[in-house]
Parts: structure tokens; C-alpha cells; sequence
């Protein structure tokens, strides 16, 4: 795991006062399962629900100088994946027992990169597919998943998604 996401995660755990679900997306789900060394941030979905873990992410680059992206009920910028928990995986996590950690579905992880697609989600994107098995037809089930789900313009995601298939669709099996 990313040393900047255990730091958090351990300091959640200390802060909250009940059992909690925290999901683990972008490159800290990357790292949780070996796909990348490090990620510059802490990036993780919330319930909303669950107020206190949204107040400890707003706080914390003033308390502990990390920043946190938090998306609230799987509001990725402008599309709700609402069965991200049912689609995320469990980690085993012992040393947090008020934290139940989940990392994002690996499918959500590139298509939640192809949301924005910068650079550096696109070394992301690359670094997955040449080393895990994905699947093209289970990826496009899961964008046009997204599609139906978006709450504003969908152009640029649709761009990106092209781009995606143009410049990584070789690594994918069939």
C-alpha cells in the first residue's frame, strides 16, 4: 500500500469513533494492488453517511500537509457509479478495526483515469493493461455503464474513452 494512504488510513482509524467504509480508487487502489509504487495524494470514495470521514478528508492537508480527494456516494466528477461498493473488493486489514478498506474494481479504476486523462492517468491506464488481463467487452459494458449514469455532458469522457481504446486497445484480450 502507498505510504501516504496507510498514514491515512491509520490516522482515520484513531479518529473515528465507529466501524467506517473507506474505498481506495486512482493510484492509491493501483498501489494496494501492485501496480504502482507511489501516488502523489490520497484518493477515496466516502458515504455520505458517514460525516466524519468527509470533515477528518477536508481537514486533513491543514493537519497532516497530505491532500485528500474524497468523491462522497461514487460522484466521480460528473458520473455516479452507485454500485462501485458492490463492484470494489475487500482488503484485509486487521491493523484498521474501525476501517472497513475496500480498493476500487480495477474496470472503474481505468475508466474513473479516462474521466480526466492526463498524463499521468494515462501512464496509469498503460501500466495496468500491459500487466493485468482486461477484457475489451467487460471494459465497454462497464463505460457504457458510465454513459447511462452521467449527470452532465458526456462528450469529453466519450473523447477520451476513444482514445483510450486508440492508444491501449491492443493490450486488451477480446
Amino acid at each position: 500500500m502507498d505510504p501516504l494512504a496507510y498514514q491515512f488510513l491509520e490516522n482515520l482509524n484513531a479518529a473515528v469513533k465507529r466501524k467506517v467504509t473507506v474505498t481506495l480508487i486512482g493510484g492509491n487502489a493501483l498501489c494496494a494492488l501492485g501496480l504502482k509504487d507511489r501516488t502523489r495524494d490520497v484518493d477515496l470514495v466516502v458515504r455520505s453517511t458517514q460525516r466524519e470521514v468527509a470533515a477528518f478528508c477536508r481537514e486533513y492537508l491543514q493537519r497532516y500537509k497530505v491532500k485528500v480527494d474524497f468523491f462522497v456516494d461514487g460522484l466521480f466528477h460528473s458520473v455516479r457509479v452507485a454500485d462501485y461498493l458492490q463492484k470494489a473488493f475487500s482488503v484485509n486489514a486487521p491493523e484498521f478495526p474501525n476501517l472497513e478498506v475496500k480498493i476500487l474494481n480495477i474496470y472503474d479504476v481505468i475508466l474513473t483515469k479516462t474521466l480526466r486523462f492526463i498524463e499521468r492517468d494515462q501512464v496509469d491506464i498503460k501500466n495496468v493493461v500491459s500487466q493485468m488481463p482486461i477484457s475489451a467487452s467487460e471494459l465497454d459494458n462497464r463505460a457504457n455503464y458510465y454513459l447511462k449514469h452521467f449527470l452532465g455532458p458526456k462528450d469529453d469522457f466519450i473523447q477520451n474513452y476513444n482514445l483510450l481504446k486508440r492508444a491501449f486497445g491492443h493490450l486488451f484480450k477480446p
